[in-house]
C-alpha cells in the first residue's frame, strides 16, 4: 500500500512543529517540500530535501511516481489543508484505493498571517486566497484552432478573463504571497499590481486593506493600511506578504451580480419602494421593450458609455421579473440562469461537445435541428414552417423572419436577380394604383396600402439576399436624415430664412450641401 505523509510545518519557527512533525522529518530518508528553504526544515541534512514543484500538475505527478517505489514525506508550510496539493490527492484517492494519506498538522497559514496582521479573527468566517489564483490567464491561448472575436474583427489581441471570480466580495480575505515566487519566478511590482488589478475588477479602489510582511518564524516585521488604490510593493519579506480585505457591505458590491440581485430585491421587499411594488410584469412591458431601444441607439451611434450604461438598464429589468417571479413562486434567478446556460452549452456541439470542423453552414443547421428537439421534449411542435415569430415584433424584422424561415423550408428564389425583379415588379404594381399628382388620397386607398406592404416586403427578402438587417439599416438611414435635415435647418438659419419660405431648389441646394457637410 502507498503511503504518503503530509506534514504541516507551520510557518517557519522550528518551535513550533509538532512532535509527531519532529519525529516523521527527523526519520525519513527523503522529503519533498515545495519550500525546502523552509525554517523549519533547517536542521535536517539537506541531502534529504528534495524541491517539490510549485505548478500543481508537476508536483502532483511527482508524488504519485515516488508513492510506486514506497512511503513519500512532503513538508508543507502552515497546514496540510491550506495546501491545493492535499486537496488533489485526496481527489486522487477517492478512485486509487491502494493510496493511503497521512495528514500531521501544523500550525495554520490562516492562524498565522491573522495573528501577524493583528485584530484579525482567525476563527471568522475568512477566506484564504493564494496570490496565484488572482493572476488573470495568459493573453493567447497558443493551442486555439481558431482566433477570439476580438481578433476576428480585427480590434487587438484576446485577454482572458478571470472565470469565476476567485473570492467572494461580500466576505473578508486573506491574501498570500510566497517568498518562493518573489524570489524565483515573478517580478515583485508585477505580481503585487497583478492582484491589486483583479481586485480592482469587483472592488472599489477605495476599499480599505492592510498589509504585512512576515519573517521567517512568522511574525511581522511591518503592517501597512491603506486603500487599494494606494497599494505598492513596499518590500520584499522573507516569508511572506499577507493582505487582508475586510469584507464589503452587499450595497458596496456593484461591480458583481450578487450586489445588483441585492438592490432589486431590497427594492421589491418590505419596505421597499413604494412604485417598484406596484409595478407588475405587465405593467413593466413597455420598459422593457423602451429599455431594448434604447440599447439599440447607443449601438446605432456606437457609443460605448452609453452601451454600457443601457445594457445595464436592460439587465434591471431581467432582475425585476426573475425577482417577482420568486415572489410568487414560479421561478428564480438561478432558474434562468441555468437555463439559458444549459441551452448555449446543448446548442454548441461544435464548442462544448464533440462535434468537429463545423462551419458556419452546419452551425446554423444543427442549431435549428436542436431547438427542433427540445420543442419536441417540451410538446411544442410546430406546425408550419413559419411558426415561431413573436407576435409583438415591429412589421419591418417580422417580414425578415418570415422569408428567412420560408428560405430554409426551401420556399426561395434561386438567384438574387430574381429578387431584384421582384422588388422592380412590386414597384410597378404600386406606380399603377398609386395617384400621379397631388389630388386627396383616392377611393383606392386599400389597394395602395396592399401594393406598398408587398413592396416593403419584397425589400426585406432583399435585404436578407443582401446579408443586411433591414430593421438596422433603416434605423441609420432614419438617424442619417437626422443629422442632415438639422444641418439644413442651420444652414436655413444662417442665412436668416425659414424653410418654409424657400423654394424646392433652394431646399434641394441646401440638402446637397447637408449630405457634403455631414
Amino acid at each position: 500500500m502507498n503511503t504518503i505523509t503530509l506534514i504541516g510545518i507551520g510557518p517557519g519557527d522550528p518551535a513550533l512543529l509538532t512532535r509527531a512533525a519532529c519525529m516523521v522529518l527527523e526519520q525519513a530518508p527523503l522529503i519533498v517540500s515545495p519550500t525546502p528553504a523552509h525554517p523549519a526544515l533547517a536542521h535536517l541534512s539537506p541531502a534529504v530535501l528534495h524541491p517539490l514543484p510549485t505548478e500543481m500538475p508537476a508536483a502532483l505527478a511527482l508524488v504519485q511516481r515516488m508513492a510506486q517505489d514506497g512511503a513519500v514525506v512532503c513538508a508543507l508550510p502552515g497546514h496540510p489543508h491550506d495546501h491545493a496539493l492535499t486537496v488533489n490527492l485526496r481527489q486522487l484517492q477517492a478512485t486509487d484505493t491502494s493510496l493511503t494519506i497521512q495528514i500531521i498538522p501544523g500550525v495554520s497559514l490562516r492562524d498565522t498571517l491573522c495573528d501577524a496582521l493583528e485584530s484579525v479573527n482567525p476563527r471568522a468566517d475568512i477566506q484564504l486566497i493564494n496570490a496565484m489564483s488572482l493572476i488573470t490567464p495568459d493573453d493567447t491561448d497558443t493551442d486555439a484552432a481558431s482566433p477570439a472575436w476580438c481578433e476576428m474583427q480585427g480590434i487587438g489581441r484576446y485577454a482572458a478573463p478571470l472565470v469565476p471570480y476567485p473570492l467572494l466580495p461580500t466576505r473578508p480575505a486573506l491574501i498570500w504571497i510566497s517568498p518562493t515566487w518573489l524570489r524565483e519566478a515573478y517580478d515583485p511590482a508585477w505580481l503585487v499590481q497583478q492582484v491589486q488589478t483583479t481586485l480592482c475588477l469587483r472592488y472599489p479602489t477605495t476599499h480599505p486593506l492592510r498589509l504585512a510582511g512576515l519573517n521567517a518564524q512568522g511574525q511581522a516585521e511591518w503592517i501597512w493600511n491603506g486603500t487599494l488604490a494606494d497599494v505598492t510593493v513596499t518590500g520584499i519579506p522573507q516569508a511572506i506578504l499577507a493582505c487582508y480585505l475586510p469584507a464589503l457591505p452587499p450595497s458596496a458590491d456593484q461591480r458583481g451580480l450578487d450586489g445588483l440581485v441585492w438592490v432589486v430585491t431590497r427594492l421589491l421587499g418590505p419596505d421597499g419602494c413604494p412604485w417598484d411594488r406596484k409595478q407588475t410584469h405587465q405593467t413593466l412591458r413597455a420598459g422593457l421593450l423602451e429599455e431594448v431601444y434604447e440599447v439599440l441607439e447607443a449601438l446605432d451611434a456606437g457609443d460605448m458609455p452609453a452601451l454600457s450604461e443601457e445594457l445595464g438598464d436592460l439587465l434591471l429589468q431581467v432582475l425585476v421579473h426573475s425577482e417577482m417571479a420568486r415572489q410568487a413562486g414560479h421561478f428564480h434567478l438561478g432558474d434562468v440562469l441555468e437555463q439559458i446556460s444549459a441551452k448555449l452549452i446543448r446548442r454548441h456541439p461544435h464548442v462544448f461537445g464533440d462535434l468537429v470542423g463545423a462551419g458556419t453552414d452546419t452551425v446554423l443547421h444543427n442549431w435549428e435541428q436542436i431547438k427542433a428537439q427540445e420543442r419536441a421534449a417540451k410538446g411544442r411542435q410546430r406546425s408550419g414552417a413559419l411558426d415561431g415569430v413573436p407576435p409583438g415584433l415591429p412589421a419591418l424584422p417580422t417580414a425578415q423572419k418570415l422569408v428567412t424561415k420560408a428560405a430554409r423550408a426551401g420556399f426561395d428564389w434561386s438567384t438574387i436577380s430574381e429578387v431584384w425583379a421582384k422588388v422592380h415588379e412590386e414597384l410597378a404594381e404600386l406606380a399603377e394604383v398609386a395617384p400621379n399628382d397631388d389630388l386627396p388620397a383616392s377611393s383606392n386607398q386599400a389597394r395602395i396600402e396592399e401594393e406598398f406592404g408587398d413592396l416593403l416586403f419584397a425589400t426585406a427578402n432583399l435585404a436578407r439576399w443582401l446579408n443586411l438587417d433591414a430593421e438596422s439599416a433603416l434605423r441609420q438611414a432614419n438617424a442619417k436624415f437626422c443629422r442632415r435635415f438639422a444641418q439644413v435647418e442651420h444652414l436655413a438659419q444662417v442665412q436668416g430664412r425659414p424653410l418654409s419660405t424657400m423654394t424646392v431648389s433652394e431646399l434641394e441646394a441646401l440638402w446637397q450641401q447637408a449630405r457634403r457637410e455631414t
